[in-house]
């Protein structure tokens, strides 16, 4: 195990900080969560600020990289890159940060949408020069005074309109979307540590789904189908004009959630590491006929003495 934070030069401290000391490092990320975050733990006696107060080497807002790995540098996974929010002088001492929406959190916005587009509010919220991946379909026109792009975003997560960044590049309206890269392989007799799974055969599984389709000039119709008092399911779709064209959009989502499948939690060593978006193939020796690929929904990575673990939450079966 070996972990390597970076904290780049600022304006305030004209010098690069490495450290390799670590008492451990939380990092949780998901779609749902708008801000992937992390928690630093260190020593107090680490050589480049032991003779100075925590809070002049450590501000809110310097950036912070982390990184983890095995067996070296050259093996190490860039594991979150964002921003200090603060740092308190305890020993260990702590360091919380932010991704990289911590900047649209200070981004100040006064907006009133010309368009309908979602793309066209996006791009005037958000900083200049900032990477975007948006969702092709159209909103209500709204105002957004005296507010920042990060409050903008929020208030179109209630509309189940998520965002998030991956990387440096901010993804909005867009969640299960990438098909590019092939499942990573979780093998229960190999690199599963261990799990808090659920086998549930579909007739087990109730569910209630709630379809909304935003049209153009922001008008909406909905459809509903499923089971009387199973766990709801509000999922939005766009320009789907007609009700029973949603209705049947909404039945064959019903379907993805009642199959057979793994419900819950699993931990897994730190590599191959893995983000929400990704496919997960869960294999099973002792039962096969069990095997399935599943969207990852959530990350918790954790590194410290007990060892450099991620806890994968599943979502619905892929495949």
């Amino acid at each position: 195990m070996c972990a390597k934070l970076i904290f780049p030069a600022t304006e305030k401290r004209d010098y690069n900080i490495t450290l390799r000391k670590v008492e451990s490092v939380e990092i949780n990320s998901s779609w749902k969560l708008l801000t992937d975050t992390a928690i630093i733990r260190i020593p107090r006696n680490v050589e480049d600020f032991k003779k100075e107060n925590v809070r002049e080497v450590f501000s809110p807002g310097d950036p912070v990289e982390i990184w983890l790995g095995y067996d070296g540098d050259d093996k190490m996974i860039k594991e979150f890159s964002g921003y200090i929010v603060s740092a308190s002088a305890d020993i260990p001492i702590e360091i919380k940060c932010q991704d990289k929406m911590y900047e649209l959190k200070r981004h100040s916005v006064n907006y009133a949408m010309k368009t309908t587009k979602l793309v066209d509010l996006i791009k005037a919220i958000v900083p200049e020069g900032m990477d975007i991946d948006v969702a092709d379909f159209d909103l209500s026109k709204q105002r957004f005074p005296n507010t920042t792009a990060a409050q903008v975003l929020e208030r179109l997560q209630e509309s189940n309109i998520y965002s998030y960044f991956k990387g440096d590049t901010l993804v909005v309206g867009k969640i299960y979307t990438d098909d590019t890269e092939e499942p990573v392989n979780f093998n229960f007799n190999r690199n599963v540590v261990d799990n808090k799974l659920q086998y549930r055969l579909k007739d087990e599984i109730l569910v209630f789904i709630k379809a909304i389709s935003t049209l153009p000039r922001g008008r909406q119709i909905t459809a509903e189908f499923g089971d009387k008092g199973g766990v709801n399911q509000n999922l939005s779709y766009y320009n789907i004009d007609s009700k029973d064209e949603l209705l049947k959009l909404c039945k064959l989502d019903y379907e993805k959630y009642k199959q057979d499948g793994y419900q819950g939690d699993l931990t897994a060593f730190g590599i191959p590491s893995v983000r929400h978006g990704m496919k997960a193939r869960v294999i099973s020796e002792t039962y096969p006929d069990r095997d399935g690929t599943y969207w990852i929904k959530r990350v918790t990575k954790t590194f410290s003495r007990d060892g450099y673990r991620q806890i994968i939450n599943l979502d619905q079966r892929a495949s």
